[in-house]
């Protein structure tokens, strides 16, 4: 992962990675179809969500794994995360069983 500032006039775009928690053998013959991957900008302490984010949840986690900030995608559009927060986090946007991650520095 590649880490992300928020020191940019401009916002940025999180490079994510993606992974797939499935809970059951492998014993399924039908596989799932290709991920569409979730925009995801940040500027500031501002992140605007958009494509295929609505429903989705989005965590930080610092370096410890513990979630520090979480909230539910119910529209795209802004969210600001809180300003106390100062650093380095593994982001997360979760879609059901689907985890995108990547790392940003606040």
């Amino acid at each position: 992962m590649l880490p992300i500032s928020q020191a940019s006039a401009d916002p940025i775009g999180l490079l994510l990675k993606v992974w797939y928690e499935d809970p059951s053998e492998d014993d399924n013959p039908f596989h799932r179809s290709p991920v569409l991957i979730p925009s995801l900008y940040i500027d500031g302490y501002t992140l605007t969500a958009r494509d295929y984010t609505l429903g989705s949840t989005i965590q930080l986690l610092d370096e410890d794994d513990n979630v520090v900030f979480s909230t539910y995608v119910a529209i795209e559009g802004d969210i600001q995360l809180p300003a106390t927060l100062t650093g380095n986090y593994e982001i997360q946007i979760i879609c059901g069983d689907i985890t995108f991650a990547g790392e940003i520095e606040l």
